[in-house]
């Protein structure tokens, strides 16, 4: 009897416990390896002087990443995004350097950087 509660108790551990732990370390795996650095480098690029917004193309280029996963980045370093009136593009500023109120003037062209047609 004894041996067959120590079976159940182990097949319990090997079922559930297992998945749960083995999904965790996944998880955190994940972000030291894949969002952290992508992060950094996201932060770096809307920290630049000269452009206080950039295309979501040119982000999810330069980090390797889809646009949604782009954005879901982007959205945890608190930027945000904005239509740019005369291209039509999607960019994006961190919050700090371009506070929401902006978003009712327009903002003017030369302040997204833009991929140049070549």
């Amino acid at each position: 009897m004894n041996e067959i509660l120590i079976a159940i108790f182990g097949g319990l551990v090997g079922g559930v416990v297992s998945p749960i732990l083995l999904e965790e370390y996944r998880a955190r795996k994940h972000k030291k390896d894949w969002k952290e650095p992508r992060k950094m480098l996201l932060k770096s690029m809307l920290e630049d002087p000269k452009y206080r917004f950039k295309s979501i193309d040119k982000l999810s280029r330069t980090i390797g990443s889809t646009p949604d996963d782009t954005r879901t980045l982007l959205i945890e370093l608190k930027a945000r995004g904005a239509k740019m009136k005369k291209s039509k593009k999607e960019g994006w500023a961190l919050i700090e350097r371009a506070p929401l109120q902006e978003e009712l003037r327009a903002i003017e062209q030369e302040e997204m950087e833009e991929d140049q047609p070549q």
